[in-house]
């Protein structure tokens, strides 16, 4: 049996508290990856682009890995993002 090599991420972060913003925005993103290191990374990347946050100034709440998936679902998700 082939073992599947990317799995689905769910990670959680925010920003860090400031004076002016002490309860800041929380952001959730579900990611493929290979592991969770690599996981975080896709986040802060995604998050720098779309929200202006950066790793130095954010947090990373939470790491979940999703329920067990099959290799056509994963194929199937990657060529909805190809189309």
């Amino acid at each position: 049996m082939v073992s599947f090599r990317f799995h689905q991420y769910q990670v959680v972060g925010r920003g860090l508290p400031t004076e002016s913003d002490e309860h800041p925005k929380i952001f959730r993103m579900k990611l493929w990856a290979t592991n969770e290191v690599r996981a975080k990374s896709k986040f802060w990347y995604f998050l720098r682009k779309l929200k202006k946050v950066k790793k130095s100034n954010g947090q990373v709440l939470a790491i979940n890995e999703e329920g067990e998936t099959t290799k056509q679902e994963a194929e199937d998700h990657i060529q909805g993002f190809k189309a």
